[in-house]
């Protein structure tokens, strides 16, 4: 007997039927896509023609920013905007939607493995160059990129980026929460999911990867994986509330519950019952967490960490 093949379909309440961009919401929620290139030829001609086709099922979506993995077409390096910029700027501005895209650019004499950038327009909004390249692509004439934090403005807020053996240095990551970045977007070669779990929760942000090999995953402020391409669908999409927050239940928990009661399918509260944490999002485009965080009189977990912190430096000095 055959076993059976299910699948969810979810009604989220977003920004998805205003402009593009429009910027009308007070809260966002950010469609975001993911695609891989897992089952496809790795070169050749018609890799960079069947990654496009992958993002044109993904548009039915309707993302506000759509992402490709690192190197996604390994040719010849190209001055951006080059040929593939623009296939992809066409694809942009036919969907009114970002794509943050993996290519190896040439910027004088120096080549770089990139992450570039396009708005909804089509126009290169700006490239990020992978900080640690391998040994391997430093003995092929790779150049590291420059030293900084890789966060870029949106429409919809700030988004940061790391490429593949980034993973590996999470200071960079951190100096990306430090900066603002709510989205931190990782074209790479495979997933380090384990690395990624775990660096979304220290720094309470989303991350999506976009894999050549392997599945590409977007994860929650919590590290918890929220969609995952596969068998039937080979790309993966996630409506991210960009104020999420997440929250310590001391001093909470009664003020959640109240949350709960007063705003009913306006937000969404999930309850992480083994870690003692909540985390609250809200669903309504006029309703931000920001609102209920001062209405309801919340301490955000890191704010908390900070808190509790003084009052034990506090009371060691005392002790002195």
């Amino acid at each position: 007997m055959k076993a059976p093949v299910w699948f969810v379909l979810v009604a989220l309440a977003s920004t998805a039927d205003a402009e593009p961009g429009s910027g009308g919401s007070r809260n966002r929620i950010v469609r975001v896509v993911t695609v891989g290139q897992e089952g496809l030829a790795q070169s050749g001609e018609n890799v960079l023609n069947d990654t496009i086709e992958r993002l044109d099922r993904a548009a039915s979506f309707r993302p506000d920013i759509a992402a490709l993995p690192e190197v996604f077409v390994d040719g010849e390096p190209e001055t951006v905007p080059g040929p593939v910029t623009r296939r992809l700027a066409d694809w942009a501005r036919r969907h009114a939607s970002y794509v943050l895209f993996g290519i190896k650019t040439r910027v004088g004499d120096r080549v770089y493995n990139s992450a570039v950038l396009l708005d909804r327009k089509g126009t290169v909004a700006g490239q990020y160059n992978k900080m640690h390249p391998t040994e391997q692509e430093l003995e092929k004439g790779i150049h590291p990129g420059e030293s900084g934090a890789g966060v870029f403005e949106t429409d919809f807020g700030k988004i940061g980026v790391q490429i593949c053996f980034d993973v590996n240095w999470w200071d960079s990551w951190k100096a990306l929460k430090e900066k603002g970045a709510k989205i931190v977007f990782f074209p790479s070669a495979y997933p380090a999911a384990r690395q990624l779990s775990a660096i979304a929760l220290m720094n309470q942000f989303y991350i999506a990867s976009s894999t050549r090999d392997r599945l590409s995953r977007i994860y929650d402020i919590t590290g918890a994986e929220l969609a995952v391409p596969g068998r039937f669908q080979p790309w993966a999409g996630a409506a991210l509330p960009i104020g999420k927050r997440l929250f310590e239940i001391d001093y909470h928990s009664r003020k959640a519950r109240e949350i709960q009661r007063k705003y009913g399918d306006r937000v969404e509260v999930k309850w992480l019952h083994d870690d003692d944490w909540f985390t609250l999002a809200s669903l309504d485009p006029d309703l931000t967490v920001e609102d209920l965080i001062a209405e309801f009189g919340l301490t955000p977990l890191d704010a908390y960490r900070d808190r509790a912190k003084k009052a034990v430096d506090a009371a060691n000095d005392r002790g002195n």
